[in-house]
């Protein structure tokens, strides 16, 4: 489990101000650092598999072609049998060719299959530290948010008390009237003020606003609500 270490920012009226120094930010700038040299690590594993990969996809591409003109040519040799004809045909341009390459790469095929294991090895073991590292940064990322929401949440108890303290004062003016006699009917307009006020209040619930904040943290350790 993560340990979330709550840590109150420092507050701006600048939107643009840079974030106050964290240590869960700086953990999460360093774990989003880590990915990414763990994905540049991966990229390098992965081009001589994929160099491989391709010697391999050559041969058995010149493997079938040889195969569908040697069926070709076998055919070709059969009619030529059963007609009896004089000059015996000949393995065509296709086979010659594929037969001719495949003789060439044969050597590079088999230097491919002595080294292709240990780079698929090494492709692998890169694979598992990039997702070790992710999962690295995503619980970083996590406290990051958890950050972000507690100081969000300080905020939003002030804006409570000013709401409150701004009603208290109604409240109190309604309870001056409400012990007057002549007070009761002002009174009760407040009250449905009071209810008037608080129905017209409210704000369009935006979800992007939480996933933009994740996707941007992913990569920016600075980004904030």
């Amino acid at each position: 489990m993560v340990e979330v270490e709550q840590v109150w920012l420092a507050r701006s009226a600048d939107e643009n101000a840079p974030v106050a120094p964290s240590p869960t930010r700086d953990r999460l700038r360093a774990t989003i650092a880590a990915l990414a040299l763990a994905q540049r690590d991966l990229e390098d594993a992965t081009a001589p598999v994929r160099r491989f990969d391709a010697v391999l996809a050559e041969a058995e591409r010149l493997s079938r072609e040889l195969g569908y003109s040697k069926d070709k040519d076998e055919a070709e040799l059969g009619r030529w049998i059963a007609l009896g004809g004089a000059d015996r045909p000949q393995p065509c341009a296709t086979t010659v060719a594929a037969d001719a390459s495949l003789g060439e790469l044969a050597a590079e095929v088999r230097a491919v299959a002595s080294a292709l294991p240990a780079a698929r090895a090494a492709q692998e073991a890169a694979a598992e530290r990039v997702r070790l590292a992710a999962a690295e940064r995503d619980a970083a990322l996590h406290a990051v948010t958890v950050e972000a929401a507690t100081f969000a949440a300080g905020e939003l108890t002030e804006a409570l008390n000013r709401a409150l303290t701004v009603e208290a004062k109604i409240l109190s003016l309604r309870e001056a009237l409400s012990v007057k006699t002549d007070g009761l009917a002002a009174a009760e307009k407040i009250n449905a003020a009071l209810r008037q006020a608080k129905a017209a209040a409210g704000v369009p619930r935006n979800a992007d606003v939480g996933r933009r904040l994740l996707d941007l943290l992913a990569h920016d350790s600075t980004a904030t609500l």
